[in-house]
């Protein structure tokens, strides 16, 4: 049997001039000082005719086009296909916007670590020499950095604002998977947890791989090799210790994490080292299907007055309202949106990728579905979706629900029926890759 070969490689993506961050619309000025360095971690594993290239960057959302265009960058350079190329984010809320027009510095910036991306992919791929042999473990930890979050709307009016939920569901479990040569020379050690890295709030103007920079610090001082932090489904799920301004909170955090994957117990998968892909769409319908821009007028006369956490809500009502104007000119409002997701098999190891910020329960129930497996569920691919929620958070009307579709551009909220279609789909995509 062919051996499974991996090869990987990082490259700095550092902003070098002030500029706008990402994930806080309350957020006011440009960034300051920087705490952690930003880079793009890169894992190429193959397999007789098999390629699968993933690519981990510290950033939050990317705009879908920008991961488009060096996503083609990258295939054309070396001649594998798309569909073989992975784009994520940590979703560090320290990093900067990476959407087109919000500041001349970070139109610079979105240039600048767009190429060093593809660079780094591209020289990753085609390093010939650089492949190894992969000795495969896997193992699991467990963290407990991350708690539920919830919406307070006060009935008398003002802000709302989000408060952990003790009781409230997470995932605990930390995933490793644990590649290195015959010799232990050359090591990635990928982990994954879901948790979303807002350790450092909207006052913070730090540029920062926030807590999964000081973990992966910690498991490459241990290990030794290159640390990949992946992001599960932490769409409801904030650290216990968030929104804070000091970077050594941030550091702490992390390195709770970081203890928690040295301190796992690893065993060895290698003999399991098959590969294999997939890729392809779950659509999901949107709530409104009478898109016009009289329904898009109508509905911000009726939102105008939600209570919500932040500051400039009629001002995002308002760029909403312009932006699927635009959309609905360009004939690009649709009656679904389409959430990209990919499966990869290595082994025992399955990993799920997934468009969008996905609840934790879906997390939880997938592993339960694929229980004989090493289910890794990982976020925040392909660029900006849209929160992925279950059922009881659209009866709640909480902020992912009913109120983030303004600040995402999309030109309804999704249906309720998210998770029926959600789960049915990817459990099928999964199944698909197993048996095939």
């Amino acid at each position: 049997m062919t051996d499974l070969l991996f090869n990987y490689n990082l490259s700095d993506i550092t902003p070098k001039e002030p500029l706008l961050l990402g994930g806080f619309a309350n957020r006011k000025g440009l960034s300051g000082e920087v705490h952690r360095p930003l880079t793009s971690r890169c894992l190429v594993l193959r397999k007789e005719n098999t390629i699968a290239c993933l690519i981990v960057n510290d950033l939050m959302d990317v705009y879908p086009a920008i991961i488009r265009a060096v996503t083609d960058r990258i295939a054309s350079a070396t001649g594998i296909s798309s569909d073989s190329i992975l784009i994520t984010s940590i979703h560090t809320h320290s990093a900067p916007a990476m959407e087109y027009g919000k500041h001349e510095a970070n139109d610079r910036y979105i240039e600048y670590a767009s190429q060093q991306i593809a660079d780094n992919a591209i020289n990753t791929i085609k390093d010939q020499q650089g492949f190894r042999v992969a000795r495969l473990k896997t193992g699991k930890g467990l963290c407990k950095i991350n708690m539920a979050r919830r919406d307070v709307k006060p009935e008398g009016g003002g802000m709302a604002y989000r408060v952990g939920d003790p009781d409230g569901l997470r995932d605990e479990e930390v995933g490793i998977v644990q590649l290195s040569d015959e010799d232990g020379t050359r090591k990635v050690t990928l982990f994954n947890y879901a948790c979303h890295p807002v350790t450092l709030g909207y006052e913070s103007l730090f540029v920062s791989t926030d807590y999964p920079g000081s973990a992966r610090e910690a498991v490459e001082k241990s290990f030794g090799g290159m640390a990949i932090f992946v992001n599960g489904a932490a769409g409801d799920l904030n650290p216990r210790e968030a929104h804070f301004s000091d970077p050594a909170n941030t550091d702490r955090v992390g390195e709770q994490l970081g203890k928690a994957v040295i301190e796992s117990t690893l065993y060895d998968a290698s003999g399991e080292a098959d590969l294999k892909t997939t890729a392809g769409f779950i659509s999901v319908p949107f709530r409104d299907q009478n898109i016009t821009k009289e329904h898009i007028a109508a509905e911000v006369r009726r939102k105008a007055d939600d209570i919500t956490e932040f500051f400039t809500w009629k001002d995002m009502l308002k760029h909403w309202e312009e932006e699927v104007y635009k959309m609905i000119d360009r004939g690009e409002v649709e009656n679904s949106f389409h959430i990209r997701v990919n499966a990869w098999k290595i082994g025992n190891t399955i990993f799920f990728f997934t468009q969008g910020e996905l609840f934790v329960r879906y997390q939880i129930e997938l592993k339960k579905r694929f229980s004989d497996y090493n289910l890794i569920c990982i976020a925040y691919a392909h660029g900006t979706g849209a929160y992925i929620p279950t059922a009881d958070v659209f009866e709640k009307k909480g902020y992912e629900a009913d109120q983030a579709y303004i600040y995402e551009i999309l030109p309804s909220p999704l249906t309720d029926k998210i998770e029926e279609i959600y789960m049915n789909e990817a459990t099928e995509m999964i199944s698909r890759l197993i048996e095939a």
